[in-house]
């Protein structure tokens, strides 16, 4: 499965449908090769797998503090709606598509996010299983993250699913899978005067292999992320503007629902149980 990545929570910020991540949903659930030992503090002790070096790192006061206060925006919030636009510049075939879409989210780990313009396409996460809704092909994908004797994800959190979102994520989750920088040209060129962090995935993790830089442009008023721009290894750009963003609204049980489909449509199966054998 490729990984359908919401992205930010005070780091990760993206969205890659349409071919640009290519790890699949089994590898999201392997433990990370980079381990964080310092948490909250401005310096980091980072111990890349099987190199046996430790490297300090230090995080900038101002990037610690930014990733501070979208934590904090992030623990207030219990659902979440939000339309997006997206925009795939594939730049080795100077071929550029643009989509629009919505997203809605229920903490702490259901998730369903939908392409309105066509091809549409739907993707729904009930903490246990991913269901992907195909018209074009007439498909119902289930791909299953947990099997039913074992308890669903506790949070949409970076390196457990193949959806961590942007909104919520802890600060000492995002220093372990990236070093954080501030883009200050971006900032400058920016008319909204947004702070823009730059993350670029650790050496060994899951991320590195699909993302050499990710960029986040944050609301100085709600300390929310709302645009990401993804830089991945096929050089392809991807930036995701985020609008608007509505905090604990209502948000329907049956949005994370397995969804309905015709009788007649095939329904594709990948079983976790099947996939460990």
């Amino acid at each position: 499965m490729r990984r359908f990545v919401l992205c930010t929570a005070c780091a990760l910020a993206c969205l890659a449908p349409a071919g640009a991540a290519r790890a699949d949903a089994a590898r999201a659930e392997s433990p990370c090769s980079v381990v964080v030992l310092a948490a909250r503090g401005e310096a980091a002790t980072v111990d890349s797998a099987g190199s046996g070096a430790k490297v300090e790192q230090k995080v900038p006061e101002e990037v610690a503090r930014v990733l501070e206060k979208m934590e904090k925006a992030g623990e207030a919030i219990r659902t979440l709606r939000a339309r997006f636009d997206y925009e795939l510049n594939q730049t080795l075939y100077e071929d550029i598509q643009k989509r629009e879409g919505r997203l809605a989210y229920a903490a702490p780990n259901r998730l369903r996010f939908e392409f309105t313009d066509r091809p549409k396409e739907t993707f729904v996460f009930d903490g246990r299983v991913v269901y992907h809704v195909k018209p074009s092909t007439r498909q119902l994908i289930l791909w299953e993250m947990r099997t039913a004797d074992e308890a669903p994800v506790e949070t949409l959190a970076l390196g457990k699913t193949p959806f961590p979102l942007p909104f919520g994520q802890k600060k000492a989750s995002v220093l372990k899978h990236f070093r954080v920088g501030r883009d200050e040209e971006a900032e400058q060129k920016d008319p909204k005067k947004r702070r823009v962090l730059a993350l670029v995935p650790k050496e060994g993790t899951t991320l590195a292999q699909d993302y050499t830089r990710i960029l986040l442009w944050i609301d100085t008023e709600r300390w929310m992320p709302t645009r990401a721009r993804l830089l991945d290894t096929s050089e392809n750009i991807t930036t995701v503007d985020f609008h608007p963003i509505e905090t604990n609204v209502e948000v329907a049980d049956e949005e994370f629902a397995r969804p309905e489909v015709p009788g007649d449509w095939e329904v594709v199966e990948h079983r976790k149980a099947d996939e460990q054998k």
